[in-house]
């Protein structure tokens, strides 16, 4: 009868330990899977801007891709768009007039640019925050960048 009265409560204890762990088991889980849609939609967005883009073909297609992009991830009409805060979203570009250029990573910003350019290399960035912050955790930077090759870009102008 005594060795009874020991055990009373062990149950508790180990149900409360392994409920503990779970708990932390499960959010890691939604955290990862957070982690990882913010990282596909990053490179999608990333995707379908400069596909968007590609299509258009004109002068100052520099200016397309912030609108481009813009007008992405500001579309209400996805399924997903309430997981994403748009304002965590950024874009960037740099162009480069020739090959050399490129190599050297002498590009101009869309501001400084004064002429026709070659290369373009475009960086989306989406600034993730952790749902819970740990000690350790912080905020940190999901960057994705594609190269393009504008050829049209170069091209003259055959209506002249």
């Amino acid at each position: 009868m005594r060795c009874f009265y020991r055990q009373k409560g062990a149950t508790s204890i180990e149900f409360v330990l392994g409920a503990i762990a779970l708990f932390f088991v499960t959010f890691t889980i939604f955290e990862s899977s957070y982690q990882i849609y913010i990282v596909n939609m990053t490179e999608y967005s990333l995707r379908e801007t400069i596909r968007n883009t590609k299509i258009y073909e004109g002068k100052s297609i520099n200016q397309q891709y912030e609108n481009k992009f813009k007008a992405l991830i500001e579309d209400n009409n996805s399924l997903w768009h309430f997981l994403i805060d748009r304002s965590r979203f950024s874009i960037q570009g740099k162009y480069f007039k020739n090959y050399s250029d490129f190599i050297a990573n002498r590009g101009y910003s869309a501001q400084d640019l004064d002429s026709s350019y070659v290369l373009a290399e475009i960086t989306v960035t989406y600034r993730y925050s952790p749902v819970i912050k740990f000690s350790g955790s912080s905020d940190k930077n999901i960057s994705r960048t594609m190269v393009l090759n504008l050829e049209h870009e170069g091209w003259k102008d055959d209506t002249q």
